[in-house]
């Protein structure tokens, strides 16, 4: 058949072709030794890498050590004579020194008294001398009458104090302007605004009191002028203090 002759051909063809040489086989790397090499093992190493072989020296293995067999414990003594013969010969165990016992310290001194000082009792000095009550002053004696003077109608003064005794009764009205006056002198007043209204018996005991002598601080007085009152009030002036 044509297919049988084709492959006749296409056999002889490759049997008459030369077959390609096979590959070199790599070479198998050296095993590396255990145990640190020798300088001569170390050149022939480097020799093979450069292409010149050397016989390979046998690596150098570390014999295995074998384990010495562990002997089993001798078995216990069975009774006390075996135990205290097996034991001669030990030495004995140094016993701990014991430390001595601390000597107790000696009882502490008992402090010295701390000397007392006696002290002087405070003698009692007397109480002082109070002092001389203090008397108040009074007015300085007047021989004469306070002086009753004129003012101006329409001039308009600045006084110290104002006493209203409007709708008072007489008796009433003096015992009021007494304390007044008094109490005045001993502030230091320059005069007082006595208003007494259109009462006629009320500036009828004002005038008696002062003409009496029973208000020795007052020195002069006159009626008021119209913006302070006028005939209803009283202006009074007080004597400077001594």
């Amino acid at each position: 058949m044509v297919w049988k002759q084709d492959l006749a051909k296409l056999k002889q063809q490759l049997g008459e072709a030369p077959m390609p040489p096979p590959p070199k086989p790599v070479p198998k790397p050296p095993d590396k030794p255990l145990t640190p090499a020798d300088l001569n093992t170390e050149d022939a190493l480097f020799l093979a890498a450069m292409g010149r072989r050397q016989a390979r020296p046998a690596p150098t293995r570390i014999p295995e050590v074998q384990a010495a067999p562990v002997e089993p414990p001798p078995p216990p003594p069975d009774t006390f004579a075996e135990a205290v013969a097996d034991l001669k010969g030990l030495k004995p165990l140094a016993r701990p020194a014991v430390r001595p016992k601390s000597t107790p310290l000696p009882p502490p001194r008992p402090a010295a008294p701390v000397p007392v000082l006696e002290v002087p009792e405070p003698v009692a000095e007397p109480d002082p001398a109070p002092p001389p009550p203090v008397e108040p002053a009074l007015p300085p004696p007047l021989s004469a009458r306070p002086v009753r003077f004129q003012l101006a109608a329409g001039m308009a003064l600045e006084v110290d104090g104002i006493l209203d005794l409007r709708g008072h009764s007489r008796q009433d009205a003096i015992e009021r302007l007494k304390d007044r006056l008094a109490d005045g002198f001993l502030l230091g007043w320059r005069s007082i605004q006595v208003l007494l209204g259109t009462d006629p018996a009320l500036h009828e005991g004002l005038l008696v009191l002062l003409e009496s002598g029973e208000a020795p601080m007052i020195t002069r007085y006159a009626q008021a002028p119209v913006p302070m009152g006028g005939a209803q009030a009283w202006l009074l002036y007080f004597a400077p203090p001594a």
